[in-house]
C-alpha cells in the first residue's frame, strides 16, 4: 500500500492523528487535524506537536511522553483544546509507544460527551454518562476497525501486511483469490509461501533496499510494491500479466523488423543490378513505414484530460512517416497527473519502436508515482534491461497536483521548459540534472518542485523545435520562442501552439523539419478571464 492509499484512508477516519517522534516533532497528520491547527497537514510537519495544537513554547503539563518516553502499552486522558477559529474542543487522547522513536496519538472529539458530564452532578447521571461516553467510543472504534478492513478489501490491487517473523498480519479479499490460499492456510503459512517459496525472498525488504519486485502467482505476473513500518512491511501486489505481454509483444515486434531490415541489406546489394523491382521494394518500405507511424499515433492520447482550472494543449509533428518523440498524460489518483515528452536519438522504425516500449514502460510501471526522479529511475532501469543498442532516450517528466498547482520535475538529459510567470511577465528556463535514459543502469534523478500559479504557462517541447533551419542553415532559437510565447501568453493551449508552429512554418520558409517536433502545453486558466 503506497503512502497517498495510507493517507486516503487515514483521512477517511473520524479521529484528529498524529505521530511524532521523541522530540515531538510532527512526522504525519490526517487531514482533519485541520480543523484544530487550520493549517494543511503537510504545513506542520515537523513542528512541535504542543505548539501547534495548545499554541504552547513546551510541552503540555500532562504528556505521556514528556513524562515517560519509554513508556509501554496505552496512555489515555482527556485532552482540552481551544481550536484556531477560538472554540474550545474536549477529546479522548491515545497514546501508544509504537517504536524507540515514533509515538501515535488518536483523539476522539468527545466535546458533547464531556460537556454532558460536566452538568451532571449526581453521582448516577455521572454513571449514566460515562456508559454513554464508552459506548459511544466503542461503537467509533468498532466503525473505524470496519471501515479500514472494508476499505483494504475492496481495493483493486492485493495487498498483504507482514511482520518481521514474516507473519501474515493482514491480507485481503483480492489476494486471498489470485493466491487461492483460504483463512485456516493463511495462519499456518509465511508471506514468502504465498510466492511458492520455502524460505524468506532473496530480494525481501526486511534483509535487502528494495522496493519493488515481481513474481509468478499461478500463472500469473504480479509487480509488488513494498512499504517498510517499523517492523512490518506492507506489500501492493498488481497484476501485470498484460503489461509484461505488450512489451513482449513489441520486442517480438522489434525483432521482426529487424529481421526485415536485415534481409533488405541483403537485397540492397542487389538493387543496382536490378532497378525493375525497386519501385516494388521501395513501396514495401514506404508501407512498412507507413504502418508503423499509424502504429505510432495509436500510442499518442487520443484526447487530452479536461481539468477545471487547466488548459491543456499538444502537437506532434514527425520528420519522417515514423519519428523518435512521443508524449503523453498519465492520469492517477488523487488528481495527480503526469506530463511526459521524450524524444528517441534516430528516427525511423527504430526510433518509433523504443518510443512505443518507453511510453508501455511509462504506463505499466509509474501510474501513481508522484515522484518525477523515482519515476526516471524506474523507466531507465527497465529500458537498459530491453534496448541492447547504442539508442537513448531524453525525457522531461513532470507530475501535477491539479489541487494546488504544485509539480514534481525531473529530466533525463532534455531540454529545459519554458516557464512564462505571469506575475512577473517573465520566460525563465527551468531544468533538471540527469542523464539520458537506456544506457547506464542505477542512475539517480535532480527532482524539483514548482509551483503553476493562474495565467502561467508551462511550455514542454522536443529539441527539434528550437533547432529547425531556415535555407541560411540558422536554427530558430530559443530568443524567438520565447517572444512568441510572452506574444502569446494569454491564448488558449492549443492556440497558442498553432501561432507558434505557423512561426516556425514561417521561420523554415515551408522546407520540411530535419527533426521530429513535440510541444506539450499545461496552462493555469485566470478566473473571469475570457480567451482570445
Amino acid at each position: 500500500m503506497d503512502l497517498n492509499t495510507l493517507t486516503r484512508l487515514f483521512d477517511g477516519l473520524d479521529s484528529y492523528i498524529i505521530a511524532v517522534d521523541s522530540e515531538f516533532n510532527i512526522k504525519f497528520a490526517n487531514g482533519r487535524i485541520s480543523f484544530v491547527s487550520g493549517k494543511h497537514p503537510d504545513e506542520i510537519l515537523n513542528k512541535k506537536c504542543y505548539n501547534v495544537i495548545h499554541g504552547y513554547n513546551k510541552p503540555c503539563k500532562n504528556c505521556p511522553i514528556d513524562e515517560d518516553k519509554n513508556f509501554s502499552g496505552t496512555k489515555v486522558l482527556i485532552k482540552d483544546i481551544i481550536t484556531y477559529k477560538g472554540e474550545r474542543i474536549f477529546t479522548r487522547a491515545a497514546f501508544t509507544r509504537i517504536s524507540d522513536d515514533l509515538y501515535v496519538s488518536s483523539l476522539i472529539d468527545i466535546t458533547d460527551i464531556e460537556r454532558e458530564r460536566l452538568k451532571l452532578t449526581h453521582s448516577t447521571k455521572e454513571s449514566k454518562a460515562n456508559n454513554f461516553r464508552l459506548t459511544h467510543e466503542k461503537n467509533i472504534m468498532d466503525h473505524e476497525i470496519t471501515f479500514l478492513e472494508k476499505a483494504i478489501d475492496n481495493m483493486a490491487h492485493g495487498i498483504m501486511i507482514v511482520d518481521d517473523e514474516y507473519n501474515i498480519k493482514t491480507i485481503n479479499k483480492i489476494l486471498k483469490e489470485t493466491s487461492q490460499l483460504g483463512k485456516k492456510d493463511i495462519e499456518k503459512i509465511k508471506c514468502y509461501n504465498v510466492y511458492g517459496f520455502e524460505e524468506p525472498c532473496k530480494d525481501c525488504p526486511f534483509q535487502t533496499n528494495h522496493s519493488k519486485a515481481l513474481r509468478h502467482i499461478h500463472n500469473k505476473h504480479m509487480t509488488i510494491m513494498f512499504s517498510k513500518f517499523d517492523k512490518y512491511i506492507v506489500e501492493s501486489l498488481r497484476d501485470t500479466t498484460r503489461e509484461i505481454k505488450l512489451i513482449d509483444d513489441i520486442k517480438e515486434r522489434q525483432n521482426e523488423i529487424n529481421e526485415k531490415q536485415r534481409q533488405m541489406s541483403i537485397m540492397n546489394k542487389d538493387l543496382l543490378r536490378m532497378n525493375e523491382k525497386l519501385k516494388t521494394i521501395q513501396a514495401l518500405i514506404e508501407e512498412e513505414l507507413k504502418q508503423v507511424g499509424h502504429i505510432q499515433e495509436s500510442l499518442l492520447p487520443e484526447k487530452l484530460p479536461e481539468v477545471s482550472g487547466y488548459d491543456f494543449g499538444a502537437t506532434y509533428i514527425p520528420a519522417e512517416q515514423a519519428g523518435g518523440d512521443y508524449y503523453d498524460c498519465i492520469q492517477m489518483s488523487n488528481n495527480y497527473c503526469g506530463f511526459v515528452v521524450a524524444d528517441v536519438s534516430g528516427h525511423g522504425t527504430p526510433a518509433a519502436v523504443i518510443m512505443a516500449i518507453t511510453r508501455a514502460i511509462m504506463r505499466s510501471y509509474t501510474f501513481d508515482v508522484i515522484s518525477a526522479s523515482d519515476a526516471l529511475t524506474m523507466v531507465n532501469d527497465i529500458l537498459c534491461d530491453n534496448i541492447h543498442t547504442k539508442d537513448f532516450v531524453t525525457m522531461f517528466y513532470a507530475v501535477l497536483n491539479t489541487n494546488n498547482g504544485m509539480f514534481n520535475l525531473a529530466s533525463a538529459g532534455h531540454n529545459p521548459v519554458l516557464f512564462f510567470d505571469s506575475s512577473e511577465f517573465i520566460v525563465k528556463k527551468i531544468t533538471a540534472s540527469g542523464m539520458f535514459l537506456g544506457t547506464f543502469e542505477g542512475l539517480s534523478f535532480e527532482e524539483k518542485k514548482w509551483y503553476i500559479e493562474e495565467g502561467d504557462v508551462f511550455f514542454m517541447y522536443t529539441d527539434g523545435l528550437v533547432e529547425a533551419m531556415n535555407n541560411q542553415r540558422e536554427q530558430y532559437g530559443y530568443d524567438r520562442l520565447v517572444s512568441k510565447l510572452m506574444m502569446f501568453n494569454d491564448y488558449p493551449a492549443e492556440r497558442l501552439i498553432k501561432e507558434v508552429m505557423e512561426d516556425v512554418k514561417d521561420f523554415t520558409a515551408g522546407a520540411p523539419f530535419e527533426d521530429d517536433i513535440t510541444i506539450l502545453v499545461i496552462k493555469r486558466n485566470k478566473k473571469e478571464s475570457k480567451n482570445k
